[in-house]
């Protein structure tokens, strides 16, 4: 259907949209108020757009009206012009190349055609329709918003990009956008990248003043001393007459004589000619890079215009003018000529607003921005490491580097992976790390990767917990997803879509730890979930399906939106669990595989008493240790989930424990390496094969719970109770 019409002496345009009606209703439910929203200005013509209430077009009557042009949406322009006028080359001018290429012109009809997807740019966008009549060259400039059907598009967006600022400036710019915003300049840094783009929104009055100056330049009288004979001094002083007198038979005698004349070296010249020459150079600079980076992106017909920008400013600075006008020496006091001069006040307030910052308020300086669906995955990132930081009490990460800002190909950009780590410390010293944009490649020298293709989570969690092994790591992998299953839909909930859950199971099935020591793979990943800007009511949201898989296979998804508080607590609930939970709890709530049970992660500890330094150096001081038992042996060894030994130093007690390998009976006689048997010893011990030891707190001594491991040789205890002492003591199991 049509929404937009535009009539003009020349042509009429028209812009179409199917199904726009389902988007509208769903921008309307994410705005506070979608009416008198947005405005829609063209140079020449009348405006009609489309009323949803009338179902029909009418003339825009207020500057004010409600949205038609929406975030990833196809529009159909199409443009008759009239029947008998001679046309030429019409076209639909950007510097993107894309979009002029997807316009085409058929003479014969004397239509011009193309069809507009603006995807995630949201802003302000420009529609440049170009033609010539005879030797008239014609612009039209149609001027609107595009807007979101997921976000408000004031409030959400806004904060969106102020959140993102005031953790990392300038991140949210970017280049080539279809769309814009308005900024106003402040005091911050300037960048390439900020100048250019402000450059591009006030050249045209840049060189048309700087071209006014050099017609009407200003000048000023000024006093100069000239030393010529008598017979050529103009007017005479006292001074002159006296010195005259003093020396009047000296006929070829030069004398002072004071002589006023008009100049245009003044300062504001010299400044007119430090700003033009400078701007010159940056420009050149800048544009060189624009076209080397940038050439299949760009439209030929930009690179003209960039190129006739250039010729006008070096015919400007070769101008001869400026052979008489000094250098810039600065200006020591105010000048009403720059502020208040035609001409100069356009050029001195240009080079003040190329040479600032930015400020990120609404303003007139035209800046692209990264598109929404990169912004929200930023902006994700961010609000993870926030929710993370409030849980804490931390006033700010632990780790001394935090995620870096590259300027890449002339935008910033967060790095990638391990270069953008963000860490905490919690009080029992557990180490968070948070990573955006983490890559598990399929490396050998990875502990951690993909067997297939590369793996790429937006943002990886890493929690290493120390209460059953050292450094043993938690990852939990987070994808933010500007996209909804029911973007199209006009009275359906606000959903994940299906692929985007399909690829956190993905995730989960192809990242595997590999440990040297262990024949299979295991898998890394514990919980998968999906970010979105999905609304709805916190109870609603509880009993959707995308949310409860979370309590049940540990993948889903949560709605996370700005200023949306009341639906943040479901991910902050999440993550406060996750961070609260012991390993024991998170490993026995992973899934096993069908017909099978996994291991116990809280696994059984034998304590054996050793009595002696010889008994010691069995285990301490022997390539393969070992331990064995006295006559009397440990009632319950041997069954399942006994997995360590930890020997108990008479006088001391234990600081360590050891990986169980094997165990045999035997004679005490065939113990090898071990102190001298008894004569005819021939009682069978427990003999025990170590493996890896692990030593606990530093290797400090530490009791057990009940103090009775010397009349009762062998305790039980927990791998948790042995990790995590209490007073110094480790709780040991009652004797059965």
């Amino acid at each position: 259907m049509q929404i937009i019409k535009i009539e003009h002496p020349d042509f009429n345009l028209v812009i179409e949209c199917n199904n726009l009606e389902a988007s509208y209703r769903k921008a309307q439910k994410k705005q506070s108020s979608i009416s008198g929203v947005t405005s829609y200005n063209v140079n020449e013509g009348q405006i009609s757009i489309y009323n949803f209430e009338g179902k029909k077009l009418e003339i825009l009557k207020s500057e004010k009206a409600h949205p038609l042009i929406f975030e990833n949406k196809d529009y159909f322009i199409g443009i008759t012009f009239n029947n008998g006028l001679k046309v030429i080359y019409p076209r639909i001018f950007s510097k993107v190349k894309d979009v002029g290429d997807k316009f085409y012109y058929r003479a014969e009809l004397g239509f011009l055609a193309g069809t507009i997807n603006f995807g995630n740019d949201l802003g302000h966008s420009l529609l440049t329709l170009r033609y010539s009549i005879g030797s008239e060259i014609k612009e039209i400039n149609f001027k609107f918003d595009v807007f979101p059907t997921k976000l408000d598009y004031r409030c959400d967006c806004d904060k969106i990009i102020a959140d993102i600022e005031k953790e990392y400036p300038y991140l949210v710019l970017d280049f080539l956008k279809k769309t814009y915003s308005a900024f106003n300049t402040g005091n911050s840094p300037n960048t390439d990248l900020i100048w250019w783009q402000v450059f591009g929104g006030l050249y045209n009055d840049f060189i048309n003043s700087a071209k006014f100056i050099l017609n009407r330049p200003h000048n000023r009288i000024i006093g100069q001393i000239k030393y010529v004979k008598a017979d050529r001094i103009q007017k005479w002083t006292p001074a002159l007459e006296e010195k005259y007198a003093q020396f009047r038979n000296l006929p070829n005698k030069n004398y002072g004589s004071e002589y006023k004349s008009i100049s245009t070296n003044t300062p504001e010249n010299q400044f007119l000619k430090h700003s033009i020459f400078q701007t010159l150079s940056r420009f050149k600079r800048v544009k060189k890079f624009i076209e080397r980076r940038f050439e299949r992106s760009i439209s030929s017909e930009f690179k003209i215009e960039l190129a006739g920008i250039q010729k006008q400013l070096e015919t400007i600075s070769s101008h001869s003018f400026f052979r008489v006008i000094d250098s810039f020496k600065g200006i020591k006091q105010e000048s009403l000529v720059l502020q208040k001069a035609t001409g100069y006040s356009t050029i001195y307030k240009s080079w003040i607003m190329l040479n600032s910052g930015l400020q990120f308020m609404d303003g007139i300086q035209k800046i692209e921005l990264k598109n929404i669906a990169e912004l929200y995955q930023i902006w994700c990132f961010l609000e993870i490491k926030n929710v993370l930081q409030r849980l804490l009490g931390k006033r700010k990460p632990d780790d001394i580097e935090l995620a870096h800002i590259q300027v890449d190909d002339f935008v910033f950009k967060i790095e990638r992976g391990v270069k953008s780590k963000v860490s905490f410390i919690t009080t029992n010293g557990e180490i968070l790390d948070l990573f955006h944009d983490y890559s598990y490649d399929t490396s050998e020298r990875s502990s951690v990767k993909s067997f297939t293709v590369n793996q790429r989570p937006d943002i990886v969690l890493k929690i290493t917990k120390n209460d059953l092994k050292d450094n043993y790591v938690h990852t939990y992998l987070f994808d933010a997803k500007y996209r909804l299953a029911s973007d199209d839909k006009e009275d359906a909930p606000d959903l994940p879509t299906e692929d985007s859950i399909n690829q956190m199971h993905r995730y989960r099935d192809a990242i595997y730890y590999v440990d040297k020591n262990r024949k299979k793979p295991e898998k890394e990943v514990i919980g998968a979930y999906i970010l979105f800007p999905g609304s709805g009511e916190l109870e609603t949201i509880k009993n959707l399906e995308y949310y409860k898989s979370i309590k049940s296979v540990n993948i889903g998804a949560f709605p996370l939106r700005p200023n949306d508080y009341s639906n943040k607590i479901l991910i902050e609930d999440h993550l406060r669990q996750i961070l609260g939970a012991d390993t024991e709890t998170i490993l026995n709530e992973v899934p096993p595989q069908k017909n099978s049970t996994y291991e116990s992660p809280n696994p059984s500890v034998l304590i054996g008493f050793v009595p002696t330094v010889e008994h010691a150096n069995c285990f301490e001081a022997n390539q393969e240790p070992f331990y064995y038992t006295g006559k009397a042996k440990p009632t319950r060894f041997g069954f399942k989930n006994l997995k360590y030994f930890s020997p108990y130093i008479k006088g001391k007690g234990l600081k360590s424990y050891f990986e169980i390998l094997s165990y045999d009976i035997v004679e005490r006689s065939q113990i090898k390496n071990a102190p001298p048997a008894s004569k005819n010893d021939n009682s069978e011990r427990l003999l025990i094969w170590l493996g890896k030891e692990y030593v606990i707190q530093n290797g400090k001594f530490l009791k057990i719970s009940d103090g009775s491991i010397g009349q009762i040789p062998y305790r039980y205890t927990y791998l948790k109770h042995l990790r995590t002492p209490i007073d110094e003591k480790i709780i040991v199991l009652k004797v059965s």
